[in-house]
């Protein structure tokens, strides 16, 4: 648990019962700076620290219009220990309106955690956050939603590391957050995973995509994030928890083109579908199939490319079960 005490983060410092929110300059070299727009909101009595990032991706504008949301509406009076919250974490990339990757180096800022602070740009950040967010931390949320061109059902998503504490904790508060499905698996090169190598519980939240936040998808985002603060003990009250049972997914399954043309996909997100079932086709420009991509595993579509232009390698979608 943490100790009822100023807390520094980078320049920013937020004594007990206050909040403070500023641009953090990062060094990603070349004499460049990247500020991140970072809110530490400080709770009156010690509990325990919930570090919590937005916007990894610079177009999952979801999760950060939803983490924007509630690190405004906290209350530091109220509140049993502190929010860390990193409210767009890959900034270039929002600006540029990029999908998957960071404009600066061209990585996928979610795929080279923990970093390297002399690294290339996107390596510097994913460090900057490891060290000064993640670590010290006595739980970590990574806010997310499908990419500007991906559709998504609403999950979250853990890392079990054989840990009972832990892994008990994460799953707990990945309930809490009161998602349709719970995926369960490894996550090398993630903000969860680089969590988890610190055995720290951390847990990924998806909630809808494709360029969009409308206020019914923020809205349930942002209802997961303040269930799970009630839950991990800082706050007083959350949304009531969702009617559902969250059903636990273990298997998951990427499936790439192999070939650059435009995808049709055969089936929607959500849709339930058994291996060996063709899940769409990439077609050449006058209409000719390249490629008819089959289902590898029984299980749900919990994202899929909505896209018309695909390039070899890209994601089509990914099954879990």
């Amino acid at each position: 648990m943490s100790v009822n005490a100023e807390i520094s983060i980078g320049p920013i410092k937020a004594a007990p019962g206050a909040r403070s929110g500023r641009f953090v300059p990062i060094d990603v070299g070349a004499g460049r700076l990247v500020e991140l727009p970072v809110m530490v909101i400080n709770g009156a009595s010690p509990g325990a620290r919930v570090a919590v990032t937005a916007g990894i991706h610079g177009a999952e504008y979801v999760s950060i219009a939803a983490l924007r949301e509630v690190a405004r509406d906290l209350d530091p009076a109220t509140m049993r220990g502190s929010v860390v919250a990193v409210l767009t974490a890959n900034p270039a990339a929002f600006a540029a309106r990029s999908i998957y990757v960071n404009p600066l180096d061209g990585k996928n800022l979610n795929r080279v955690f923990p970093g390297d602070a002399a690294g290339t740009p996107s390596e510097r950040i994913a460090r900057w956050i490891t060290d000064n967010v993640i670590a010290g931390s006595d739980v970590f949320v990574d806010m997310h939603c499908g990419d500007m061109n991906e559709a998504l059902v609403s999950f979250t998503g853990i890392e079990e590391i054989g840990d009972a504490g832990v892994d008990g904790t994460s799953r707990r508060l990945a309930e809490a957050y009161g998602l349709r499905y719970l995926l369960i698996g490894p996550s090398p090169g993630m903000t969860t995973g680089a969590a988890a190598a610190l055995g720290i519980p951390a847990i990924l939240g998806e909630v809808g995509g494709q360029g969009r936040w409308p206020a019914e998808d923020v809205a349930l985002h942002a209802a997961g994030l303040r269930r799970l603060l009630q839950a991990a003990g800082v706050t007083n009250e959350a949304p009531s928890t969702p009617g559902f049972a969250t059903e636990v997914l273990r298997n998951e399954s990427w499936m790439r083109a192999t070939t650059s043309g435009y995808w049709h996909p055969a089936v929607e997100v959500g849709d339930q579908i058994a291996a060996g079932t063709i899940v769409g086709s990439v077609l050449d420009a006058f209409g000719r199939t390249l490629e008819s991509p089959v289902a590898t595993i029984d299980g749900v579509v919990i994202f899929l490319v909505t896209s018309l232009a695909m390039n070899a390698g890209d994601p089509l979608l990914a099954l879990a079960g």
